[in-house]
């Protein structure tokens, strides 16, 4: 297979995952988790990840689908550089960078249920101490509260990475990370 048919073929991927943010149906969930590798050792790393297995670090189909599903009930509207993607293969690896916005177009209300039970979360962990759980609540709370304060329309800048995989015929993301600039 020639590298520009592979570079082609993810770009495609990538823009799959792109129009599935898009649209934010969440009736086409189980159609657009299949972008994913069929194995439980998918990982999807969202901004706030710190841990592995803690707040935003989602491994495996089931949790990928939980935190998809919040994104697009919950989350703003997602636009990735596609064109832009910086594609690397190997063999049958691939993995790429790119830059996105996320434009906040839920009013706060709408999704402070789901932020309160973030927090919550937050709270049920194991392995930190009291300390650490009001310190990690506190700025889970804050970021949402900026966010509010910045108000509908507003884009953040942040940054995708992936590692897709060869599975079949076809390129299936492996691993995700999302991250924004520290401010």
């Amino acid at each position: 297979m020639t590298k520009t048919k592979n570079l082609s073929e993810i770009r495609t991927t990538l823009q799959k995952f792109q129009d599935g943010y898009t649209a934010r149906d969440v009736a086409r969930l189980d159609d657009f988790m299949q972008l994913f590798a069929p194995t439980d050792e998918i990982e999807m790393i969202g901004i706030g990840a710190a841990k592995r297995a803690a707040n935003e670090w989602f491994e495996g189909t089931s949790r990928i689908r939980e935190i998809v599903e919040g994104d697009w009930t919950y989350w703003g509207d997602v636009r990735l550089d596609v064109e832009g993607a910086k594609i690397t293969v190997n063999g049958e690896t691939a993995w790429l960078s790119t830059t996105g916005t996320v434009t906040q177009t839920q009013a706060f209300d709408t999704a402070i249920e789901f932020h309160l039970n973030d927090m919550k979360a937050i709270f049920d962990q194991e392995g930190l101490s009291a300390d650490q759980k009001l310190m990690e609540a506190t700025h889970y709370g804050m970021r949402r509260l900026r966010e509010r304060a910045k108000g509908l329309g507003y884009s953040w800048p942040f940054t995708f990475t992936a590692v897709l995989i060869k599975v079949g015929a076809e390129w299936r993301f492996h691993t995700l990370h999302w991250a924004m600039p520290v401010d």
